[in-house]
C-alpha cells in the first residue's frame, strides 16, 4: 500500500509509454509526487526502473489498471483516494486507436470506453479530492482529430450500426474536448482549471493497434522527421501542469503552448451537457 505524502501530487494515466511516460518523469523531476497508472506489469516494472534511474529520489508510485475495465478504473481510484490527501493535477492521457470494433466486458465499444468513459469516470471519482487542492487541474489529452468529424454520432455512439475505426477515434477525441468544457462550466465557481491538449503527431507506439494505413502514416512521419518526439508532445501538458495560471480561463484547448479554438462542434454547450448526461448514465454502475 502506498503511504500518504504531504507534497504536490499528480495522477497520470497511460504512463508507461510516450507522452504519459515523459510527463510522469518530468513532473517527478519538479519534486511532485506522481501516481502513475499503466495496464501492463512488465512495462510498469521497466518504466518504473528507468524513471528512478533518470530522476534519483523522485517519487513515482504505480497502480495497475486496464481502462478496458471500468471496475479496474474504479478500483484504481479507490487506491489513490486511500493515500492522496489532495490531488493537484489529474492528467487523463491514456488512449488508443484500433483497427476494428471490440466490445469491452462492460458492453461498450473499446475506443469509446478507453478514450472517454474511463477518464470521465476517473475524473468523477477523484474530483472531490482534486478540488481540495488550492490550484486544482484536470488536463485531458485530446487530438486535432476531434475536428475531423462534424459532430458526435448521437444516434450510434457505440458504432453498432455503422462502425469505422476513424469515426470512433475522432468522436472520442471530440468527446474529450466537450468533456473538458463541461467540466469547466460545472466548476466555474471553484479554482479548477480544466484543459484539453492536442499533443501533435508523436512518434510513439500509439499506432501499434491501428490499421495498416495509419501505421504506415505514422512510420513515414517518423522517418521523415515530421513526427514529434514524446518529449515535444508532452511539453504542453507539462507546461500546464506546472503553471496553474497558464490554463485560465478554464475550459481551454491547447497546442504547442497556445490556446486555440477547437471545432465548432466542440464549442457547442448543448452538446457538452448532453454528452455529460449520457456519460453519467453509462458509468453509473461504477460511480
Amino acid at each position: 500500500m502506498m503511504q500518504a505524502i504531504d507534497m504536490p501530487t499528480a495522477v497520470i494515466t497511460g504512463a508507461t509509454s510516450g507522452i504519459g511516460l515523459v510527463t510522469a518523469r518530468e513532473l517527478a523531476r519538479t519534486g511532485m509526487r506522481v501516481i502513475a497508472l499503466g495496464r501492463d506489469k512488465g512495462r510498469i516494472k521497466a518504466v518504473g526502473q528507468a524513471i528512478t534511474e533518470a530522476v534519483p529520489g523522485g517519487r513515482v508510485e504505480w497502480i495497475l489498471a486496464d481502462f478496458g475495465s471500468l471496475e479496474q478504473v474504479a478500483q484504481a481510484c479507490a487506491e489513490i483516494l486511500e493515500t492522496a490527501s489532495t490531488i493537484d493535477v489529474l492528467v487523463n492521457n491514456a488512449g488508443n486507436q484500433l483497427d476494428r470494433r471490440i466490445t469491452t466486458g462492460d458492453g461498450f465499444e473499446m475506443t469509446w470506453q478507453v478514450n472517454h468513459l474511463a477518464p470521465f469516470l476517473m475524473t468523477k471519482l477523484l474530483l472531490p479530492r482534486v478540488l481540495e487542492s488550492p490550484q486544482p487541474q484536470v488536463i485531458t489529452v485530446s487530438s486535432i482529430g476531434h475536428s475531423m468529424i462534424p459532430d458526435m454520432v448521437w444516434d450510434d455512439l457505440q458504432g453498432e450500426v455503422a462502425y469505422s475505426p476513424y469515426t470512433a477515434y475522432f468522436q472520442s477525441k471530440l468527446a474529450n474536448v466537450l468533456f473538458t468544457r463541461e467540466l469547466a462550466a460545472r466548476n466555474a465557481s471553484t479554482p479548477l482549471v480544466a484543459s484539453a491538449v492536442h499533443p501533435g503527431l508523436v512518434a510513439s507506439d500509439f499506432a501499434n493497434k491501428c490499421d495498416p494505413a495509419v501505421q504506415d502514416y505514422y512510420a513515414k512521419a517518423a522517418a521523415s522527421g515530421e513526427a514529434l518526439t514524446s518529449e515535444q508532445g508532452a511539453d504542453t501538458v507539462i507546461w500546464l501542469a506546472t503553471d496553474h495560471a497558464q490554463g485560465r480561463p478554464s475550459g481551454g484547448y491547447f497546442y504547442q503552448r497556445e490556446r486555440l479554438d477547437p471545432s465548432t462542434a466542440a464549442m457547442n454547450p448543448a452538446s457538452a451537457e448532453r454528452l455529460w448526461a449520457i456519460s453519467e448514465e453509462q458509468v453509473r454502475a461504477f460511480a
